[in-house]
């Protein structure tokens, strides 16, 4: 516990307040999104005094090919919900929506993982086929995050914000976007979000639209999740984190739709 108040000092020191999306509006029955979108509910998670997982998110606890979640690795305190993925391990941590969710806008606020070797992602899911991400990859080394950085001219270790739509026919031809990073995401808190409305999905980073996609665009009812992990891909995560790696997630305002 010691340990982790120094860390959590360390990072609330750096803090800034991030800018903020407009918050949706009740009316007429309806959740109003940018006067545009309409939902049937809201569900918001402020961790800022928080001590535990609020009714409606839940931990994961189930192994995926060479590493695990594990609740132990999900502790909420200190002013955030806290995924952690050790060091040198790939025991990783992940919280998602007990409801199924069918469209919706999610602004996560959070500090992304500083020590190379974990992603950290805030997405929906129901199937590989199914499934539109905010990921970061935290090793600039990552063959993803190298091939990016050679696509744009950046230098290399150069890291991004992926924004991806996964391919709905199962031909693994996702539609991707490799996106800058707003100013020290790994130690000032930003606003994340991802709207997901029929034919199209749309990320924003401080309130600021950076991409929109038609393409392979979900359609059917899943979860919402939030995780931090390793599994040692070169391509992807590249892990695993040589210090401990935490994801700390400040808030979470959610407008959804029942799947």
């Amino acid at each position: 516990m010691v340990a982790l108040s120094i860390v959590l000092a360390f990072f609330v020191s750096g803090l800034v307040t991030a800018q903020r999306s407009s918050r949706g509006v009740y009316t007429k029955g309806m959740w109003m999104v940018d006067n545009k979108y309409g939902f049937q509910k809201n569900s918001y998670y402020d961790f800022s005094k928080a001590t535990s997982l609020p009714a409606g998110l839940k931990a994961s606890n189930y192994p995926v090919d060479t590493y695990v979640f594990s609740p132990a690795n999900v502790i909420v305190g200190g002013g955030y919900l806290q995924l952690w993925v050790k060091n040198k391990s790939f025991r990783s941590a992940e919280v998602t929506t007990t409801s199924k969710i069918k469209y919706a806008s999610v602004r996560t606020v959070a500090i992304l993982s500083e020590p190379a070797g974990v992603c950290n992602g805030m997405f929906f899911y129901q199937s590989d086929t199914q499934e539109t991400d905010i990921e970061f990859l935290s090793n600039g080394q990552s063959n993803s995050n190298t091939d990016a950085a050679r696509t744009a001219n950046n230098k290399s270790g150069t890291r991004y914000l992926w924004l991806s739509n996964q391919a709905i026919d199962g031909s693994g031809l996702k539609t991707t976007n490799p996106v800058a990073l707003p100013a020290n995401p790994t130690t000032t808190e930003h606003e994340y979000r991802l709207d997901w409305v029929p034919g199209k999905t749309m990320f924003y980073i401080d309130g600021k639209l950076v991409w929109t996609s038609t393409k392979n665009v979900p359609s059917v009812a899943g979860t919402w999740v939030f995780n931090n992990w390793a599994d040692g891909d070169k391509y992807w995560s590249a892990g695993p984190p040589s210090q401990d790696a935490v994801f700390r997630i400040k808030e979470i305002d959610m407008y959804w739709n029942a799947g």
